[in-house]
């Protein structure tokens, strides 16, 4: 069946750097046991990987698009959506592979509440226990404060101190959320082009809240259901220890600057430093390895957030 625009009902857009391993058992499943019924193009962008993602793509699908550098993840999305024609926009991370009919469940609940605008499933680890990360709270002045003074990881999962992580919530029942993870995201066609698409701004962290914050000031209401379950591998795209920290609260900082102003967003920005600070200062106290230190020595890398013109690190620019 082909979608309302002539094109098929759903694009499936997958951005790979360095995750040639996970790629190739996401890839098989997609093509696979968990390929849609739905119609559907799968699109890969390749963000310059040295460890053969790209070919490894490439057996599968026949074409990748080959960008031969980090450009950010949301550039690279935005990127690969324009080569597609679907309906309905499937983001779909290589460490996220979806179990047989989790991506027909998650197009079904979305056509079946097109006022949520945006929709994502449950995540599971390897080992089968559910990974909360699909999808979680938008960041406040009240979740900043409870980070900056370590309430969120004394009292990790609760409703009122942690409150990202929604709770102690199994992600074992349909309901609204503030944020889908872009890991694995599906949007309307009709609204991503409203959007349009991800802000590019953001080179990785924070552009997938960026995008639910934008859709809700427009009323849709982005959901989750656990009828669509990917196994996720924890932590396969990203860095380690202080690099990540860096990257994390540069995008974190990015969307504290997009979505507040005035007052809230100089509170948002200096919790977010108080709470490095306090951090890097209780390591020097108890003699312990310096992660903290080193973040908070970063600190003009990204308290400001991402700026025009920046590049994810280890990247050179032509002159």
């Amino acid at each position: 069946m082909a979608g309302n625009r002539g094109g098929p009902e759903l694009s499936i857009v997958m951005v790979s750097y360095n995750a040639a391993a996970h790629l190739e058992r996401t890839l098989a499943a997609l093509t696979g046991p968990a390929k849609p019924a739905a119609t559907h193009e799968v699109v890969l962008v390749d963000n310059g990987s040295a460890d053969g993602a790209a070919d490894v793509a490439e057996r599968f699908l026949g074409a990748v698009t080959r960008l031969g550098r980090n450009s950010g993840f949301g550039y690279a999305v935005n990127r690969g959506v324009e080569r597609t024609t679907g309906d309905h926009v499937l983001l779909l991370n290589p460490d996220a592979e979806p179990k047989p009919g989790a991506i027909d469940a998650l197009l079904a609940h979305l056509r079946s509440n097109p006022g949520h605008g945006i929709a994502g499933g449950r995540y599971l680890a390897e080992d089968g226990t559910v990974d909360p990360r699909s999808c979680f709270g938008r960041i406040t002045l009240w979740s900043l404060t409870c980070g900056a003074l370590g309430l969120s990881v004394v009292a990790r999962g609760s409703r009122v101190f942690d409150p990202e992580a929604l709770g102690h919530w199994g992600r074992d029942s349909t309901r609204h959320v503030d944020v889908i993870s872009g890991g694995f995201l599906l949007v309307s066609r009709e609204l991503w082009d409203r959007l349009g698409g991800f802000d590019e701004l953001f080179l990785i962290y924070g552009e997938d809240q960026d995008l639910c914050l934008r859709a809700a000031r427009l009323g849709f209401r982005p959901s989750m259901t656990p009828t669509a379950e990917v196994v996720h591998a924890i932590g396969a795209s990203s860095s380690t220890k202080a690099g990540r920290d860096v990257l994390v609260l540069c995008g974190r900082a990015t969307v504290v600057r997009r979505h507040y102003t005035g007052f809230a967003c100089r509170y948002g920005l200096g919790a977010m430093a108080f709470g490095v600070l306090l951090r890097s200062v209780a390591e020097r106290v108890l003699r312990r390895p310096g992660r903290w230190t080193e973040v908070w020595r970063r600190r003009g890398e990204w308290v400001r957030g991402w700026q025009p013109g920046a590049v994810l690190p280890g990247e050179r620019v032509a002159a």
